[in-house]
């Protein structure tokens, strides 16, 4: 960690600062991944394996960035010879 840094955090915990987490701040909320969303893109993708980000963002009429969220992030897909397939395979799978 920096100088900066340091007398950076040191200033704001001085002025009464408590809390580490981050402050809400202002800012448009993200209405795309939502449980619902995150069912259907793991329900399309469950269905057509070779299905692109491309698509299942125009079929939830979501943005491809949150459509890639979704995927990579949160179901934690990734792409294996042009399928989806979950990171961590278990037995079941």
């Amino acid at each position: 960690m920096s100088k900066q840094m340091v007398r950076r955090w040191c200033r704001t915990f001085s002025d009464g600062r408590q809390q580490l987490e981050d402050i809400p701040r202002a800012g448009r909320t993200r209405t795309a991944t939502t449980d619902a969303n995150v069912g259907k893109v793991d329900d399309m993708i469950r269905a057509n394996r070779r299905i692109t980000i491309d698509e299942v963002a125009e079929e939830l009429g979501i943005a491809h960035e949150r459509a890639q969220n979704i995927i990579h992030d949160i179901l934690r897909y990734r792409k294996v010879s042009a399928r989806w397939m979950p990171r961590q395979l278990t037995h079941t799978h």
